[in-house]
Parts: structure tokens; sequence; C-alpha cells
């Protein structure tokens, strides 16, 4: 039943992003609704591909491809701090006060999860 419940998620958007295309072209509506379907429908699409190796391949669930796409989501985690740090600068010098905002509050907002998530981990573990 638990594989029924992940398999559900990417269903439903990739039929949401379907719909949110349609919708849109129905009623002429902005291209931003576009563009948000086809986004549902690429991440659901990707979900469900991931889902289905999981499922397929035992490698997959090896400890080893575990441990190194967590190492891979700090590495990501990392740049995005750096480089959303480095363009909150970079824009603020550049006098562009509406990007510095926005880069400083995506590295804030990361940070902050990351806060969040270690207080609960290091109570679980």
């Amino acid at each position: 039943m638990k594989n029924g419940r992940k398999l559900l998620s990417p269903v439903i958007e990739i039929v949401l992003g379907a719909a949110l295309i349609i919708v849109s072209k129905l009623f002429d509506l902005d291209s931003v609704w576009v563009g948000m379907g086809s986004a549902l429908i690429a991440v659901g699409t990707v979900q469900f591909l991931n889902l289905l190796r999981y499922r397929q391949d035992a490698d997959y669930r090896d400890e080893r491809n575990q441990f190194i796409r967590a190492r891979a989501w700090v590495w990501a985690g990392t740049c995005f701090v750096l480089v959303g740090g480095v363009l909150t600068v970079l824009f603020q010098i550049l006098g562009k006060q509406e990007y510095a905002t926005l880069c400083g509050s995506g590295v804030s907002l990361l940070v902050l999860f990351y806060w969040i998530s270690f207080l609960i981990l290091r109570k679980k573990y």
C-alpha cells in the first residue's frame, strides 16, 4: 500500500499539470499557467521514473548509493547557499534591490529549513 501512495503523487502532478495547460488554452489565460502546468508534468514524470527505477534496481537501494545521494544533496545545498550569497552581494552592489532581496531570502529560507531539520533529526537519532 505504501508504494501505491508513492505512485499516486506523480500521477496527480501529471494530471494537474495537464489540466492547467488545457484550462489555460481553453480560457486564453496567461502563459504563466502553461509554464506551471509544464513544470508539474516534468516533476511528476521525473518522480514517476525514479519510483520505477527504485522498484526495479536493487543497486539504487544500496547503502552506498544512498550515502552518495545524501552527499549530493549536501553539495547542492552548499552550492545554493554560496551562489545565493554571492549573488545577493553582487545585486546589492549593482543596485538591484529586488533581486538582492530575493536571493537573500532564498538563502535565509534554506538555512532556516536546515536548522529546523537539524533540530528534529537530532532528537530522532
